[in-house]
């Protein structure tokens, strides 16, 4: 389950947030982040694939979707929702045959105002030839094209393949040379799109979140953890809450409080 102090403390700012569609409870798919999205607030939610591939289980995809249109069927803001599209890490190939499966389902989404992040698999196509398969099989142009941020997994020259405006990294986002790399090749090749990325805002700050909360006093209101106030003190310390609404990067909710 994504921790609710953490959660808490990101939707209190107002701030962009993210979370794992199959971590959420029913009170922040149904509450919380519908409630969220129609303050204005930008809500990223990742498929869960990832971890799939890291547990070598596989995604209940069916719990994936609901999830998905349940927030956007209780939000009246569904262009501030980020959704990313099914996909199978690593496997060009079956993540074709899942897009072919679910094409009516993800053109729904975008329909519906959403914005559909595409996985662009490594394999036989370029990151390019990819993408315009998505179009085709969506049957639209508007989705967002998502890029790896592990340079094993999608090389600056792939990259500089794609042609298109919107772009997302995806991953637990360090901007090391190579991932630079990669990001310049993109802006090259398209120097007017607009391009987000995950955050690690949370997991780089564990230790002062930890030690902060220790030393703040047990507060008498319901729902109003100390690890909640650690997390939005140093947001505000940080200056994160400005940062965050010019780069619109979503500081990834962890599993744990």
């Amino acid at each position: 389950m994504s921790s609710s102090a953490d959660l808490r403390a990101a939707t209190d700012l107002g701030l962009p947030v993210g979370v794992v569609a199959t971590l959420l409870t029913t009170r922040q798919i149904f509450l919380t982040l519908p409630k969220h999205l129609n303050a204005g607030g930008k809500l990223f939610v990742d498929s869960g694939a990832f971890s799939a591939f890291q547990k070598r289980t596989t995604v209940d995809w069916e719990k994936v979707f609901q999830t998905y249109e349940t927030l956007i069927n209780q939000t009246a803001q569904s262009g501030n929702l980020s959704i990313v599209a099914p996909d199978v890490v690593g496997d060009q190939v079956s993540t074709l045959e899942l897009w072919a499966e679910h094409a009516h389902r993800v053109r729904n989404w975008v329909e519906a105002g959403a914005r559909v992040i595409v996985p662009l698999q490594v394999g036989r196509l370029s990151a390019g030839d990819l993408l315009e398969e998505a179009f085709k099989l969506f049957g639209t142009r508007k989705v967002c094209a998502g890029v790896p941020s592990n340079l094993a997994a999608m090389t600056a020259n792939d990259a500089a393949t794609i042609r298109h405006g919107d772009f997302h990294i995806l991953g637990r986002v360090v901007l090391t040379v190579d991932l630079a790399e990669k990001v310049l090749a993109i802006l090259i090749s398209n120097p007017d799109a607009q391009l987000t990325a995950d955050a690690n805002w949370l997991r780089a700050r564990t230790a002062r979140i930890s030690s902060l909360a220790r030393d703040l006093p047990r507060s008498s209101l319901p729902f109003d953890c100390r690890r909640s106030r650690a997390i939005k003190e140093l947001l505000l310390a940080d200056g994160y809450h400005l940062q965050a609404r010019q780069t619109e990067r979503a500081p990834r909710v962890q599993s744990a409080c």
